[in-house]
């Protein structure tokens, strides 16, 4: 007969590892209602703890394991330095997995197996291209976790995130209302925020004007990359100008400012170019780029707060945390 583990009581009772582990050793911090729930799984499946499972929630400090493809760490280095010291503020211990856009298949599978097998109370992911992918996989661990850039919850999941469509929306509303409407967006393969709801958020905005949208003319595939981005609008601008060139992120808008300029596009009076995440990047470009200020730091600090709510059973008012925006104006849009 297959021996009865901390993770099947988990499963069952629909808990993470760490609440057993705190039922366990008789923590005063889980909610009488959970206890009752995991005694009563532990007595159904005649699980005897042993000595892993009751130091899973004795030691002095618990973990957080983060998880983030390379390619997005010039956007989250900010974001990691707020989980950072919120979670030295709270006495966790940060551990970092990245996955490579390049290699193996199952390269997410892979690292959330060290996660599970390094014990890790909770994990907080970043949204990205393979972040359904995921999110299927820490509920299938029972893993508590909280995802950055998208709005999604669960039993054991929260997120922490911008309304990216009306951001969108009142970008893109306020050019169409004074007859802008040769509008681009850049989306570059891996996203912070969720382009899906971008792209909605646009859509939106052109519908209410009664105009078509093309996405297959008005969304601009690129890389995250500046090297691959700028030959690919060095390019691409030798044929084309637009009104309006909103781009995700600063470093692909610094890549459509230099791209354009470089063929003799003037920017903002030929085009004007606005961007997201108010970067470093947006203030060393020339001219200064527009851009949409998320704040980062506090985003970061946020999803461990949230985190360390959700692995302590604690009363959460909301598991889906949106965080305001500000557009800070610079010179490469018009005044």
């Amino acid at each position: 007969m297959k021996k009865v583990t901390i993770y099947d009581v988990a499963r069952e009772a629909g808990v993470s590892l760490a609440t057993v582990s705190r039922v366990i050793n008789g923590s005063s911090v889980v909610r009488e209602k959970t206890k009752q729930k995991v005694l009563k799984v532990i007595n159904e499946l005649d699980f005897k703890p042993n000595q892993v499972a009751r130091g899973l929630a004795t030691s002095k400090t618990t973990t957080i394991a983060i998880i983030f493809p390379q390619s997005l760490f010039a956007h989250v280095k900010n974001m990691i330095g707020g989980i950072g010291d919120a979670g030295r503020h709270l006495d966790y211990n940060i551990t970092i997995y990245t996955t490579d856009d390049i290699g193996d298949d199952d390269t997410v599978g892979h690292v959330l197996e060290k996660v599970v097998k390094a014990r890790a109370d909770g994990v907080i992911l970043f949204n990205n291209d393979q972040i359904n992918q995921e999110i299927e996989l820490v509920k299938k661990y029972k893993i508590p976790a909280v995802v950055i850039g998208t709005c999604v919850s669960d039993d054991l999941i929260g997120s922490i995130y911008i309304d990216a469509q009306k951001v969108a929306f009142e970008i893109v509303e306020k050019y169409l209302k004074e007859e802008k409407n040769d509008i681009v967006f850049i989306s570059p393969k891996q996203n912070l925020v969720k382009t899906e709801d971008l792209i909605s958020g646009i859509k939106m905005a052109y519908d209410n004007y009664h105009l078509p949208f093309d996405e297959n003319q008005q969304v601009i595939h690129t890389s995250t990359h500046y090297e691959k981005c700028y030959p690919q609008f060095c390019e691409y601008f030798k044929n084309h100008k637009h009104d309006v060139v909103f781009a995700s992120y600063d470093k692909e808008g610094v890549a459509v400012i230099n791209a354009a300029q470089d063929n003799h596009i003037a920017i903002p009076d030929d085009m004007e170019v606005i961007s997201m995440m108010d970067t470093s990047y947006a203030l060393m470009s020339r001219p200064t780029l527009t851009s949409v200020h998320l704040p980062i730091y506090d985003m970061g600090a946020l999803a461990v707060r949230l985190l360390t709510k959700i692995l302590n059973d604690e009363d959460i008012d909301t598991k889906e945390v949106c965080v305001n925006t500000l557009i800070m104006k610079r010179d490469s849009t018009k005044q």
